[in-house]
């Protein structure tokens, strides 16, 4: 009897794909009930064609697994676009108990789960360390907000510009959480005019007025896209980014560099985790057989393999000596301090967060072109909404 089709839709190119597809090989060669066929969705951005996959489902044509960001688990957990997966991987047993915690709650929505981290990436600061000589710097990143502000007037014409808030630019939304503000208040109620809000866009607004900054006028300025790339050749000297950088800074030896965590407002260092998620459309063909692969790539043995493949860290809680002796960043311990130490912020749990996260786009969009002021720009979203104690889970 011929397997069971499933089709896998994922967003993944080059290496991040060729090391999935290797994953998805094994499984077909474990047994012969299934099959699992990958299909790339992705944008010019490497993220899931969602209104493809609407359309798709609209039409009672979903994939019967779909590769998503974990921002976008809680928009479509809460339209009903995704299977809960408790019960199905119940049913097959697979182990979740070696994932990080923190990392399965970037998959979970309302008590239930919608979806299991593939790979796992921190968002931190990555700092080009012959840069920082002569600065405050040196010795120690500080963990103090407003030390950092102080010490990047140290950079100038003659040791280059010490950090841009929009280069690369792809989380535009964090800056909030550096400064002890959040996108809603006590009452569970959307509110972007926050003060602390307005006082972390204040010090994003500043960085206009201390160097020329001109070369980084859009809201995003992707590392690689110049050449030569100011951070790769000396010319800024420390930038928020996340594991896509790992692959340009390999194929850049000569540079020194060593990831940091980001220093806030009440010095204690921070980051921000994101992931990639495999996630079962409503409307599969194929729930058991996509539970069926899930619980295969779940597996430690897997998990390490496409984090080794993809050179991105591993969400287990443990990593084997293999893993460690084999992964190709010779930072990957520390960024593994980082996860451990370091207080990790992730977007909100809340239905509509993916709207919400358009209207803070456009308003920083609005500070950084001097179109409007902070305050301006943060209440000229759209007024706030009360959710249920139940919709959100920050």
């Amino acid at each position: 009897m011929n397997p069971k089709r499933i089709d896998y839709w994922e967003k993944w190119s080059g290496e991040e794909w060729e090391a999935m597809a290797n994953i998805v090989r094994s499984f077909n060669g474990s047994q012969d009930e299934y099959e699992v066929v990958m299909a790339p969705i992705g944008d010019p951005f490497s993220s899931p064609d969602l209104p493809l996959f609407l359309s798709a489902q609209k039409q009672g044509r979903p994939p019967d697994l779909i590769g998503l960001e974990d921002h976008q688990i809680t928009d479509l957990a809460a339209q009903k676009a995704l299977i809960p997966l408790n019960g199905l991987i119940q049913s097959s047993e697979p182990s979740l108990s070696d994932y990080n915690d923190r990392f399965l709650e970037l998959c979970t929505y309302a008590g239930k789960l919608y979806g299991v981290p593939s790979a796992a990436d921190i968002v931190t600061l990555y700092v080009n360390l012959d840069m920082l000589k002569g600065t405050r710097f040196e010795a120690e990143m500080t963990a103090d907000i407003s030390e950092f502000d102080a010490g990047l007037d140290e950079f100038g014409k003659d040791n280059g510009i010490g950090f841009v808030p929009t280069y690369p630019g792809w989380w535009p939304h964090s800056w909030v959480w550096f400064f002890g503000g959040s996108w809603f208040d006590g009452k569970k109620s959307f509110a972007p005019a926050l003060p602390a809000n307005i006082r972390a866009y204040e010090w994003i607004s500043s960085f206009r007025k201390r160097w020329n900054l001109n070369a980084f006028s859009e809201t995003i300025n992707p590392i690689g896209r110049r050449d030569p790339d100011p951070f790769l050749t000396g010319r800024v000297a420390m930038v928020l980014e996340g594991d896509w950088l790992i692959r340009r800074l390999l194929a850049t030896p000569a540079l020194n560099w060593a990831p940091a965590p980001f220093p806030t407002i009440h010095g204690r260092p921070a980051a921000l985790i994101v992931s990639d998620v495999l996630s079962i459309p409503q409307g599969a063909r194929n729930p058991e057989g996509a539970a069926a692969f899930i619980n295969f790539a779940v597996q430690s043995e897997q998990v390490e393999r496409l984090a080794l493949g993809q050179g991105k860290i591993s969400p287990l809680r443990r990593q084997s000596e293999y893993y460690i002796s084999n992964h190709k960043n010779p930072h990957l311990q520390d960024l593994q301090k980082i996860l451990l130490s370091a207080e990790l912020f992730y977007d909100p749990r809340v239905p509509q967060w993916m709207s919400r996260l358009s209207q803070i786009k456009q308003a920083f969009l609005s500070i950084w072109s001097g179109l409007a002021t902070p305050p301006q720009a943060l209440n000229a979203i759209n007024s706030a909404r009360k959710l249920g104690k139940h919709e959100l889970e920050e």
